[in-house]
C-alpha cells in the first residue's frame, strides 16, 4: 500500500497541470482577442475635413484653404473652388504670387483667419468675416460615412499687412467626411 505523501502528491501534481492549462487558455483567449481588434481597426478610415475660399480683390485673387493662402496678381478665376482640397494651392508659374502659411491649420472658417507670409512671418494676411450666406447645401451617406459640401459667399474684411483695410466677397467651401463610426461600409 502507497504511503499517504505519495498519495496526496498524485492529485497536487494534477491540480498544478490544470492550473497550467487554464492559464495557456486565458494567454490564448487574450492573443485572439488582441488579434481580433488589430484586424477590426485595420477597416477604419479617418475622418475628412477640408475649406477654402477665393475671391477677387481689384487685380488679384486671393484663395486659401487649410494649408495656405495665395495673393495671384490675375483679374482671371483660376479654377473651381471645389479644387481647394489640396496640401498646397497650384499657381501657373507665369503669374506673380505671394505665399502665406496660416497660423492654425485647424481653426476652420472661423470668424477671423490669420496667416503669416510664408519667407517673412512677421508680414501678415488676416481676413475677418463680416457676413455669410448658404449658396448650397448637401449631406448624404457614403458607405457608411457622413458626408457633407457646404458652398458659402462670404464677406470678409481684408487686412494684408500695412495697407488699408477692405472688403472682398469670396465664395467658400466646407467638405466633411465623417468616420464610419462602427456603421458597415462598402465592400
Amino acid at each position: 500500500m502507497p504511503a499517504e505523501s505519495e498519495v496526496r502528491a498524485v492529485p497536487e501534481y494534477r491540480q498544478g497541470r490544470s492550473v497550467k492549462c487554464i492559464t495557456s487558455m486565458r494567454f490564448i483567449a487574450c492573443l485572439s482577442a488582441v488579434i481580433g481588434l488589430i484586424a477590426a481597426t485595420n477597416e477604419a478610415c479617418a475622418a475628412i475635413w477640408e475649406w477654402g475660399c477665393q475671391g477677387q480683390l481689384g487685380g488679384q485673387q486671393v484663395i486659401f484653404n487649410r494649408y495656405s493662402a495665395v495673393i495671384v496678381d490675375s483679374d482671371r478665376k483660376l479654377g473651381n473652388i471645389r479644387k481647394l482640397f489640396m496640401d498646397k494651392i497650384k499657381v501657373p508659374p507665369e503669374l506673380g504670387s505671394v505665399s502665406y502659411e496660416p497660423r492654425d491649420a485647424n481653426d476652420g472658417l472661423i470668424d477671423t483667419i490669420a496667416f503669416m507670409r510664408s519667407d517673412d512671418p512677421k508680414r501678415t494676411l488676416t481676413l475677418t468675416e463680416k457676413s455669410s450666406k448658404k449658396i448650397s447645401s448637401r449631406s448624404r451617406l457614403v458607405c457608411g460615412r457622413d458626408e457633407s459640401t457646404e458652398i458659402t459667399r462670404k464677406i470678409y474684411r481684408y487686412q494684408l499687412e500695412n495697407e488699408p483695410e477692405r472688403n472682398i466677397t469670396m465664395q467658400c467651401i466646407e467638405y466633411q467626411l465623417s468616420t464610419r463610426g462602427g456603421r458597415p461600409g462598402c465592400g
